[in-house]
């Protein structure tokens, strides 16, 4: 794994597992990106990611070279497809093998689910990419990339209002940072997705990152060494927050003081931590 330890990486974690920091979007010469499957990885390994998503659009042609890139840089190749359609894009996360972005989206989140991957909506509000395609509440994913860079003022409530109303059960957050080239404005890493994951050794192999998303055991921050909030069973660990604010489910909000808080948690769903100026700077499932 990455040597870096960043705000979660050494966070209180039930024995056993561990919190990596990773990145749940990025893109390769497969699609429309412009470094190689190995070239990438070596940059999510500068940047001190434990794991990085591959998401080519519309292909799964980079699986096949994920496990030696990521061995090469020491880092996880979590295997994953950016199904894009008009209308709104999803990821497909795990060797599910290759979704038919032509189907209607349940048939997306039912062939993901039934080879053992998961589905997330992929930046639900922004401009002509939102997400307008038809999708029944029951097959709606519990998944979705809340954080992307298009949340570029996180005082503004939209993403948060609509993962309100998205599913009843409420949403797992996740982030991305959508990257393609060095020379755009996404760096890979902004935001981070912190997963609370199963490591059976020390390596990048070793790691159950898939399973610990499908368990719901995450948190965002604006990178690996932002304020973080994570979830630990029944308590909130606050880390480098002081001076914020928590915000739980449903409203209630509960002041910060000091830079390793724990807190209970006395319900499920989304929380997250905001400046006095209401700006998110942290997100947990």
């Amino acid at each position: 794994m990455s040597g870096h330890a960043g705000r979660g990486g050494g966070a209180p974690a039930p024995h056993g597992t561990r919190w990596l920091a990773g990145d749940l979007r990025s893109h390769t010469v497969h699609s429309d990106g412009t470094l190689t499957v190995r070239e990438l990885a070596c940059l999510a390994a500068s940047r001190g990611l434990d794991y990085l998503a591959v998401t080519d659009h519309n292909t799964v042609s980079h699986h096949p070279g994920l496990a030696e890139a990521g061995a090469h840089a020491g880092v996880l190749l979590l295997p994953g497809q950016e199904v894009t359609a008009d209308l709104g894009h999803a990821n497909v996360l795990g060797g599910t093998g290759w979704v038919d972005f032509r189907r209607p989206s349940a048939d997306w989140a039912a062939f993901a689910a039934v080879r053992g991957g998961l589905m997330s909506i992929n930046r639900p509000l922004i401009g002509d990419c939102a997400w307008r395609r038809p999708l029944p509440p029951e097959h709606r994913p519990r998944y979705a990339e809340i954080w992307h860079s298009s949340w570029w003022d996180r005082r503004w409530g939209a993403p948060l209002a609509w993962a309100d109303v998205w599913r009843p059960g409420g949403v797992v957050p996740l982030g991305g940072s959508d990257f393609h080239d060095p020379a755009q404005h996404k760096t890979l890493g902004e935001p981070v997705t912190w997963v609370l994951a199963e490591t059976a050794g020390g390596g990048p192999g070793d790691a159950d990152v898939l399973g610990g998303l499908l368990a719901g055991r995450t948190a965002v921050s604006a990178g690996r060494d932002a304020p973080v909030l994570l979830r630990v069973e029944d308590e909130l660990i606050a880390i480098g927050a002081g001076g914020t604010v928590l915000v739980r489910p449903g409203g209630r909000r509960t002041a910060v003081r000091g830079d390793h808080v724990r807190i209970p948690a006395d319900r499920p769903g989304m929380h997250r931590l905001e400046t006095d100026e209401n700006e998110v700077i942290a997100l947990c499932g």
